[in-house]
C-alpha cells in the first residue's frame, strides 16, 4: 500500500506532537538541546547531537542522556576514518507508531597541522 500524502502529513504530525513534548521535558530537566529533524516519507525522528556546538565529550553525553531518557541503547560504530558514529533507534512509549534516533558523528581531534 502506498502511502498517501494525508498519510505522510498525520505521521509528521504525531511526531511533531512528540518532538513538543521532548523539549517540554528537556526544558524540566536540563537535557541537552539536540538538532531534531522530522523526515519527510515516515515521519521519522532524528536527533542529532551538534558537533558545530558541542565537543565530542558533550555530544556523547547528550546521546546517552537522550537515550536514557527515552529508553533506547547506544550503539557504537568507528569508520575507518577515525569518525566514531552514535545512534540509539527508540520508539515513543506514548504513541508506539512515532519513532527514530538520537545520533550524533563523533570526529577525531585534528593534529597540529590540521590533519586527523
Amino acid at each position: 500500500m502506498t502511502a498517501t500524502n494525508r498519510d505522510v502529513t498525520r505521521w509528521q504530525q504525531r511526531s511533531h506532537k512528540a518532538i513538543g513534548e521532548f523539549l517540554a521535558h528537556a526544558a524540566k530537566t536540563g537535557l541537552p538541546p539536540l538538532t531534531w529533524i522530522i523526515a519527510s516519507g515516515t515521519g521519522a525522528i532524528t536527533g542529532e547531537a551538534s558537533v558545530l556546538l558541542s565537543s565530542p565529550a558533550e555530544q556523547r553525553a547528550a546521546v546517552e542522556a537522550w537515550a536514557r531518557h527515552l529508553g533506547a541503547q547506544v550503539h557504537e560504530r568507528t569508520g575507518p576514518d577515525g569518525v566514531t558514529h552514535l545512534w540509539a533507534p527508540f520508539t515513543w512509549p506514548r504513541d508506539t507508531f512515532v519513532g527514530g534516533a538520537i545520533r550524533a558523528d563523533i570526529h577525531p581531534a585534528l593534529d597540529e597541522d590540521g590533519d586527523r
